[in-house]
C-alpha cells in the first residue's frame, strides 16, 4: 500500500530524481514523459537488475554498451567498483543525466559518449524524444539523424578485457554475431535483443553465434527479450579477489 501511494504521489509531482532498485536516478525533463512511470514504479530494467544480482561477481570487469539512464551502470559499480566499469552511450542528450546520476550515487565509471560498431568511424544515430528507442537503426518516425563517432567492438573488447558484457543498444546487438569479434576473455553476457527492430532472423543468428563460440543460454536467468549467456566453465575458473587486468 505504501509503495502504491508513493507511486501515485510521484506521478502527480513528477520529481526529477527517481528511486529505482536502491539507485537514485536523475531524469530531468524525462519526468514529464510517460516513460517516467516505470522509474517511479521501480520496474525499470527489472530483468537486467535480476541478472546483475544473481551473476555479477566482485571480481568481474564490466563493459556496458548502452548506458541508458544509468541504472545498471550504478549497480555494477556498487558490486565491482567504479574502476572496473566502462560504459558506452551514443545519445548525447543522455550525458548530463548520466553524470548527475553517477554523482548522486557517488560512483565514477568510465563513461564514453560514443557508439560501438563492427568498424570504427562516424556512424548515423537516430535520436527521438523517447531515449529508450534511439538507435543506430532508423525504426521511428520523425527521428533526428546525428553523426556519432563509433569505436570498433573488437578494439574495445581488447582494450578493456571484460569478463562481463552488458548490451542494450536497440538492435545493434546483432553486430556481435560477427565472428571476427574475439570474445574469448568474456565469460558472461547479458543482452537485450530487439527482434521487432532487426527481425527474428538476425536475432537468431546472434544467439546461434554465441552458442557456437562456447556460451550457454541460461533460460532460468533469461526473461522476455533479456537473455543471459555464460561459459559453462567460467564459475569453476573464478578465484577469490580481483583478477589482474
Amino acid at each position: 500500500m505504501k509503495n502504491w501511494l508513493t507511486y501515485q504521489l510521484q506521478k502527480l509531482t513528477r520529481p526529477k530524481v527517481a528511486q529505482c532498485g536502491g539507485v537514485k536516478l536523475y531524469i530531468g525533463d524525462l519526468a514529464k514523459t510517460s516513460y517516467a512511470r516505470s522509474l517511479y514504479r521501480g520496474s525499470h530494467e527489472c530483468e537486467e537488475r535480476e541478472v546483475i544480482r544473481k551473476h555479477l561477481n566482485p571480481n568481474d570487469r564490466v563493459l556496458e554498451f548502452g548506458s541508458g539512464i544509468g541504472l545498471v551502470t550504478v549497480l555494477c559499480c556498487q558490486t565491482v567498483g567504479s574502476e572496473n566499469v566502462v560504459t558506452y552511450e551514443a545519445n548525447p542528450l543522455m550525458e548530463p543525466l548520466l553524470r548527475k546520476t553517477f554523482e548522486l550515487n557517488q560512483v565514477t565509471p568510465q563513461l564514453r559518449m560514443k557508439m560501438v560498431s563492427v568498424e570504427r568511424g562516424d556512424k548515423s544515430f537516430f535520436v527521438t524524444d523517447r531515449f529508450v528507442v534511439s538507435s543506430q537503426v532508423n525504426h521511428q518516425q520523425n527521428a533526428n539523424e546525428l553523426s556519432i563517432p563509433a569505436d570498433a567492438f573488437q578494439d574495445v573488447v581488447k582494450e578493456i578485457n571484460p569478463t562481463f558484457l552488458i548490451m542494450d543498444i536497440e538492435g545493434s546487438e546483432v553486430d556481435l554475431a560477427d565472428n571476427s569479434i574475439d570474445l574469448r576473455g568474456i565469460n558472461k553476457i547479458c543482452v537485450e535483443v530487439h527482434p521487432t527492430i532487426v527481425g527474428d532472423a538476425a536475432t537468431s543468428r546472434l544467439v546461434q553465434s554465441l552458442l557456437g563460440r562456447g556460451f550457454e543460454l541460461h533460460l532460468s536467468s533469461s526473461k522476455g527479450d533479456v537473455l543471459f549467456f555464460q561459459r559453462p566453465d567460467s564459475m569453476a575458473s573464478e578465484k577469490p579477489g580481483r583478477q589482474a587486468a
